[in-house]
C-alpha cells in the first residue's frame, strides 16, 4: 500500500514502512501487525496527505452522515456512497502518492533479489502489476455499471442503483477469491486489460530515484525481519559446503556541508546497516578509527557499499566523498584475522 510520503508492505504478522518526513529525510520501521500500527499507520496515512484530498473524503462523509442525524428536509448522499468513496478515491490520487505507488509496483514486477545495488533494474521493471487493487476497483464499478443497466429495465434508477452499488461489493468479493482459477481466465483478461490502462494513466507516475529507494526500503526492511532466521539457516549450510573467498575494502564516507564538525551520528546509522548485514551471515566488519573494514563477497560488498554511501543523502547531506580501497585476492583465502596473524608471524620471526 502506498500513501503520499512511504510504501507500506506486510507479511507474516508485520507491517513494514518506509516514508519521507518532513524535512526530506527517509525513516523505516517494521512492527507487528497489531491494533497499534494500524492506529500509527493511519496517522501517518492522514497526516501526509494533502488538505484538497481530505476535504473531498471528509466532506463526502459528511453529506452523508449530517443530513441523516439532524432534521434536515434533504436526507443526504445514500449509504453505499461509502463505497464510491473506497473505491474512488483510485481515481483522483495526489501526485506524491502516485510516485510512491509507481515505486510499489515497479518492487513488486522485479524479478530477483530486492536491494538498492539493483535500482537502476528495479526501476526498470513495469508498472503495471496483476495484484493491485486497482484491478478490485475496476470489478467494482464494471459490475455497478452493467447490473445497473440491467436493473433499470424493471426498476426506478434510484432503486436499481442502490442494488448494484451493494451487490458489487460481492462481485468483488467473488473475484478476490476466484479470479486465478482457469474458468475465470476470460473475465480476468477483461478486468487486467482496463487495471493496466489505468495503473498506467491514471493511478501512477513514473516514480524517481527518491521513491524507489522507499519503495525498496520498504521491502528490504520486512524481507529482513520475516526471512532473516531462513537467510542466515541457508549461510550456514552453504558455509558447510564451500569455503567463500571474499575480499576486504576499507571504506571512508564523508558527509559534506553539515552544521556541525563531528559525523558520529552518520558512523553509527552506517553501523546499524552493517550489523544488519552481519545478523544474516553477509559480512563481517571492524570499526576503526578513521575508516571502517568490510569483508564479504564481491557483489554484497559492492551492494553494502552503495547502501551506506547512500545514508548521508537520506539524512539531509547534498554531498557526500567516499574513498574506497579493495583487496582482493583469488589465490588463497584471505581475511582479516588471517592478514593479521600473518603480519604478527613475521613480526615474531623478526624478533627472534
Amino acid at each position: 500500500m502506498s500513501f503520499q510520503s512511504g510504501v507500506f508492505y506486510t507479511a507474516e504478522g508485520y507491517i513494514s514502512c518506509a516514508y519521507h518526513d518532513l524535512d526530506g529525510r527517509l525513516q523505516s520501521w517494521v512492527k507487528p501487525m497489531n491494533g497499534r500500527t494500524y492506529l500509527e499507520a493511519i496517522r501517518l496515512v492522514v497526516t501526509t496527505s494533502p488538505l484538497w484530498f481530505m476535504s473531498i473524503i471528509i466532506g463526502v462523509i459528511l453529506l452523508i452522515l449530517v443530513p441523516k442525524m439532524w432534521a434536515f428536509s434533504w436526507d443526504g448522499l445514500p449509504y453505499y456512497c461509502f463505497l464510491y468513496l473506497l473505491f474512488g478515491t483510485h481515481f483522483i490520487f495526489p501526485k506524491s502518492l502516485k510516485k510512491y505507488h509507481g515505486a510499489e509496483h515497479k518492487v513488486f514486477s522485479t524479478r530477483g533479489r530486492i536491494n538498492r545495488f539493483r535500482l537502476p533494474a528495479i526501476k526498470r521493471a513495469t508498472i503495471k502489476n496483476r495484484g493491485c487493487s486497482t484491478g478490485l476497483v475496476t470489478v467494482y464499478f464494471l459490475s455497478l455499471v452493467c447490473l445497473w443497466i440491467v436493473l433499470y429495465i424493471w426498476l426506478p434508477a434510484h432503486t436499481s442503483l442502490m442494488i448494484s452499488s451493494y451487490f458489487s461489493l460481492f462481485v468483488v468479493l467473488f473475484y478476490h477469491l476466484f479470479h486465478r482459477k482457469n474458468w475465470m481466465k476470460w473475465p480476468e483478461r477483461i478486468v487486467l486489460y482496463i487495471s493496466y490502462w489505468l495503473q498506467e494513466h491514471v493511478t501512477t507516475i513514473e516514480p524517481s530515484q527518491k521513491h524507489m529507494l522507499c519503495a525498496v526500503e520498504s521491502y528490504e526492511k520486512l524481507g529482513f525481519q520475516v526471512f532473516s532466521d531462513q537467510l542466515i539457516f541457508k549461510r550456514l549450510s552453504a558455509k558447510q559446503k564451500e569455503v567463500k573467498k571474499m575480499p576486504i575494502a576499507d571504506v571512508t564516507i564523508i558527509p559534506i556541508g553539515t552544521s556541525t564538525p563531528s559525523v558520529s551520528s552518520y558512523v553509527a546509522k552506517i553501523q546499524l546497516v552493517l550489523d544488519e548485514y552481519k545478523l544474516e551471515g553477509k559480512l563481517t566488519f571492524e570499526l576503526t578509527p578513521m575508516s571502517t573494514l568490510i569483508e564479504a563477497e564481491l557483489p554484497v560488498l559492492f551492494e553494502v557499499i552503495q547502501k551506506i554511501h547512500e545514508l548521508p543523502f537520506e539524512n539531509g547531506v547534498n554531498r557526500v566523498a567516499t574513498n574506497i580501497r579493495i583487496d582482493d585476492r583469488r589465490d588463497k583465502q584471505s581475511t582479516l584475522d588471517s592478514k593479521r596473524r600473518s603480519v604478527k608471524d613475521q613480526l615474531n620471526k623478526e624478533k627472534s
